[in-house]
């Protein structure tokens, strides 16, 4: 039977360096790496993380991020620092250490939750935790007119069930500006509610004035990307789901697994909300150019969520049958569908972005109306890719 693997996080403190001496020179496990940046945390392959309670990278999201990679996390505390203890029980680590309770304890509780992780991955089924509402992905290339249909999307479908709209997207949010709202509270700090327990979630959803829709605004500013993991935005979905029948989610724009020497590539998150939608509306704008490049973005849509219900928007498009035809027939001779959803041009959408408001009833909101409709009529999964025709 091999010896686990270890990732030992690098404190100033002086058990880190007992055990790495320990291990290297009487064994019951092999240190694979130290850890300084919590990347490597994901980057490395071990078996077991072991962190003490001061090691800043240690939270609540890498913990959970180490047991998706199916890596097990043993935290160590100080006898004498009480809270610390609580602290990592909250993370929710596999199991404790006193950082006094010499080599061989760390040794046998490093070997025991090693145990218990190879038994979870023998297991022939896993049952996961299941959302309890439904996560709508609003998606599209830059451009398309993404935010208007995912503000308008989550009213209709407040007509009908409780939703809250979640504005996911790293690279340019923009459902405060469009609406007014104040850039806090936001995802960010929803994230430390869920996360860090640094205040409640409920006081991190905005209520717009005017239609009383409940929205999770986005982050700040575009560098703050950096600082949000995927896995912390589908936690703060999750919770939100569990007092809201449907999440809706905008942010799934540019898509490519592009690196940036960290653990994560630049359209993470972007990626991981769209693998994580029950439905997705993938929002295409009418132009030649723009269907090729609406075509490039569904391959690696399809790719992420393939158990998705998938309907199509073409947005502000032309209203001649015949340029429509055109349309319907490139998109769904290239893409596995059937049908297309048509959202007419509508000059309310223009003011109503000039006066930060819901858009006035008229084409627009019927169009969008009827996509409610649909996205109500599906399963919370599918493996059918579905999409519809609305003229107006």
């Amino acid at each position: 039977m091999r010896e686990p693997e270890v990732a030992l996080a690098f404190t100033a403190d002086l058990w880190v360096e007992e055990l790495h001496r320990h291990l290297t020179d009487h064994g019951g496990a092999r240190v694979r790496t130290l850890l300084v940046e919590p990347e490597g945390a994901l980057e490395e392959a071990y078996d077991v993380l072991v962190a003490g309670h001061r090691w800043p990278a240690l939270t609540r999201a890498l913990v959970a991020d180490v047991h998706a990679h199916g890596r097990a996390v043993v935290g160590v505390h100080d006898r004498e620092e009480l809270a610390s203890r609580e602290h990592l029980l909250a993370l929710g680590v596999d199991a404790l250490v006193e950082s006094d309770a010499g080599a061989d304890a760390f040794v046998r509780a490093i070997a025991s939750v090693a145990a218990r992780r190879d038994d979870r991955l023998g297991a022939r089924s896993i049952v996961a935790p299941t959302r309890a509402g439904r996560l709508v992905t609003v998606g599209g290339p830059p451009g398309v007119g993404r935010t208007e249909i995912a503000i308008e999307l989550a009213l209709a479908l407040g007509r009908r069930t409780s939703v809250v709209l979640v504005d996911a997207d790293d690279i340019a949010p923009a459902v405060a500006p469009r609406l007014y709202l104040p850039i806090e509270p936001n995802l960010r700090t929803a994230i430390d509610a869920v996360e860090h327990s640094r205040g409640e979630l409920d006081n991190c959803v905005l209520v717009e004035a005017t239609s009383h829709l409940r929205i999770v605004s986005g982050l700040p500013n575009a560098t703050a990307w950096a600082q949000v993991r995927p896995g912390e935005v589908v936690r703060v979905v999750d919770r939100l789901a569990d007092d809201s029948d449907v999440v809706v989610a905008d942010g799934a724009g540019m898509l490519e697994d592009v690196g940036t020497g960290t653990a994560r590539g630049r359209f993470a998150t972007a990626r991981t909300i769209l693998g994580e939608a029950d439905v997705v509306i993938a929002v295409c704008d009418p132009s030649p150019h723009a269907v090729g490049r609406f075509l490039g973005w569904s391959v690696d849509a399809l790719a992420l969520a393939p158990e998705a219900s998938i309907i199509v928007v073409v947005n502000r498009a032309p209203s001649a049958r015949f340029r429509r035809a055109e349309l319907y027939e490139v998109i769904t001779r290239n893409l596995p569908l059937r049908d297309v959803v048509f959202v007419p041009d509508d000059r309310r959408v223009t003011d109503a972005a000039w006066n930060g408001t819901a858009v006035g009833r008229g084409s627009f909101t019927r169009a969008v109306d009827a996509i409610a409709d649909r996205v109500m009529a599906l399963p919370r999964r599918s493996s059918d890719v579905v999409a519809m025709d609305e003229a107006s």
